[in-house]
């Protein structure tokens, strides 16, 4: 959108802002002839010039902006009577995304449809826009106050209205690209299906989307909270990765429907999680990225849930981020972007004091955040990476001696991160192979191991643990107990190698082939009974060590694929923001020469 454009917009919601604290009505007396059913231009220009001069403005500008206020009005009430008549609805439509120059010539004579919502679905919008354009269908994506349109569904059941908006967002027509596109739109259901199905809790932990809080620690939900949450943490992560390639449309898809996941958790639980807030603040970017102006009064608030949740878990001046990781890169860096995101939505809706405010708040967080050039070649120079360096620069305000103790300890807490998952993921495991019991209580991995470390047989363990409901006192005696013994090596199973577990170890699936034989005698003798005992813990051992060894191959293959699909082209938190800030601060320059006109 060019300046020229944005300007008449700010103008546009000034004029409406004053029209509406006079509860003045355009399309009424004395501006407006019932009768003849045509303007009173007298009355409109007299008005227009007293605007002008109030507001220090041009006049023509202004006229005409009111004749064009007035023409909207009008058309709004005709359209009114037209549904109420007809139940024909008008919808109203923006087009954004790689447009080329004659399709946007032809989307100018296409701002709106008349239709019945009860009988129209979204792919038939989306063929009579198509139709209307003349392009492939398929390079349309239409979205609604933040909803990706579904297609199967009709209109009136996604709640639109006579007088919606929609946004008709276009992808690339190079032919790689659109195909390459393309290919990714087909997949979002994939990668939907992919996210809900390692969300279950049913699913083996080598491959699965765990719900943490800020330390790591697992989040205690209900399960339909906890997986909804999940899929919409990995549908966010999709969209962060579009972002970083800029990407837009692509992201603001994932984006979208990452925020209608998110509408099925409770809104206590979004309250809690600062995720949210930031999946706002990345569909406001992603509206500005496609210049879609028009989507600024959802934008504003998104925005203000995103300033809710920042200043909630950040504290009001960054004081538990600074407490907590001893630093404010990043999370600094967020603040850049909401505060300028919030004065770019105030310029559009006509509230320019309020912008002028938040613009020079978001120039002097961005100066803050300045890496010295001399000084990140410095920090190259001694072997770190870029990104990493500026980062620290940024999160030290510069100090080059703090910013190498600063990558030194990230790097420190990322392995320590990493070993924490390993081990997470080792005792949820650990968990499933030992089960639960009698009295339906997931049997405690602490006292196994324990129990083990002492020098007990790990099955032997497992059957005393169950038995006596994780009391360790009872379970140690039971272990000394020679009747105890012999029943529970009496029932000791060993998996089958057909349609079993996957056995990627060669020691596994010789210990499961010989407790096997043992096991396929009628009545072992006391000493087979060892023997399977023994075997029993050679084959408990390995599995510990094989991650796949819960999994049947089907299973693995399932859920190694979905893991790939989730995983490629991610990003972590902090790394899809540009760490060089350089859109926003050229946003910034070209919004302050905008405010700069206005007197």
């Amino acid at each position: 959108m060019s300046s020229t454009n944005l300007a008449e917009n700010a103008l546009t919601a000034r004029l409406r802002d004053r029209l509406n604290l006079e509860s003045t009505k355009l399309w009424l007396e004395p501006f407006f002839d019932p009768v003849t059913q045509t303007p009173k231009d007298a009355e409109v220009i007299a008005l227009g010039s007293r605007y002008a001069v109030e507001l220090e403005l041009a006049e023509s500008e202004v006229i005409q902006c009111m004749f064009a206020l007035q023409r909207h009005a009008i058309e709004k009430i005709a359209e009114r009577e037209t549904f109420k008549s007809t139940g024909q609805a008008t919808i109203r439509i923006r087009y954004s995304g790689q447009l080329t120059a004659d399709e946007k010539k032809v989307a100018l004579n296409v701002p709106k449809l008349t239709l019945t919502l009860s009988t129209i679905n979204g792919k038939d919008l989306k063929d009579t826009i198509a139709a209307k354009l003349n392009v492939a269908g398929n390079r349309l994506k239409l979205i609604s106050a933040g909803r990706v349109i579904d297609e199967n569904k009709m209109l009136e059941a996604q709640n639109l209205k006579n007088g919606s908006q929609i946004m008709a967002l276009f992808i690339s027509t190079d032919k790689e690209t659109y195909q390459e596109t393309e290919d990714r739109f087909k997949q979002l259901e994939d990668i939907k299906d992919s996210a809900d199905y390692l969300a279950s809790s049913e699913r083996s932990d080598v491959y699965s989307l765990q719900v943490a809080d800020q330390s790591g620690k697992p989040l205690d939900l209900p399960e339909a909270e906890r997986k909804a949450l999940a899929v919409a943490l990995a549908l966010h992560d999709k969209g962060r990765s579009a972002l970083k390639i800029k990407d837009f449309s692509k992201a603001l898809v994932f984006l979208l429907e990452a925020d209608t996941v998110y509408s099925q958790c409770q809104s206590q639980l979004l309250e809690m999680v600062d995720n949210y807030g930031l999946l706002n603040l990345d569909i406001a970017w992603c509206y500005l990225s496609l210049q879609s102006i028009a989507e600024l009064p959802e934008a504003e608030s998104r925005l203000q849930k995103c300033e809710r949740a920042l200043k909630r878990s950040y504290g009001e001046d960054m004081e538990r981020v600074v407490a907590l990781k001893g630093s404010t890169g990043w999370e600094a860096a967020l603040f850049v972007r909401l505060h300028l995101l919030q004065a770019i939505a105030a310029y559009h809706l006509g509230q320019i004091e309020k912008s002028r405010f938040l613009m020079t708040r978001a120039e002097t967080e961005l100066g803050r955040l300045k890496v010295s050039d001399d000084k990140l070649a410095e920090l190259i120079n001694m072997g770190y990476k870029e990104d990493e360096s500026r980062m620290a620069l940024r999160a030290t305000y510069g100090d080059a001696s703090s910013a190498v103790d600063w990558i030194i300890r990230r790097r420190e807490e990322k392995l320590q991160i990493k070993q924490q998952e390993k081990e997470n993921r080792q005792k949820r495991k650990l968990q499933k192979q030992l089960g639960n019991c009698d009295n339906g209580q997931p049997i405690n991995t602490r006292l196994f191991l324990q129990m083990k470390e002492m020098g007990f047989s790990p099955t032997m363990v497992t059957f005393a643990l169950r038995r006596a409901n994780n009391d360790m006192n009872i379970a140690i005696q039971l272990l000394g107990d020679n009747d105890f013994l012999r029943q529970a090596r009496e029932n000791i199973v060993i998996p089958s190698t057909q349609d079993g577990p996957s056995t990627s170890s060669a020691a596994t699936a010789e210990a499961i082939a010989a407790a096997s034989a043992v096991a396929e005698q009628v009545r072992p003798t006391a000493s087979q009974q060892e023997l399977l005992q023994n075997l029993a813990d050679q084959l408990f051992e390995n599995n510990l060590l094989d991650e796949f060894s819960m999994m049947n191959e089907a299973e693995k293959e399932k859920s190694q694929k979905a893991y790939e699909s989730l995983s490629k082209d991610t990003c972590s938190e902090s790394e899809y923001i540009d760490l060089t800030l350089s859109a926003e601060a050229e946003y910034l320059e070209h919004y302050k020469t905008l405010i700069i006109t206005i007197q």
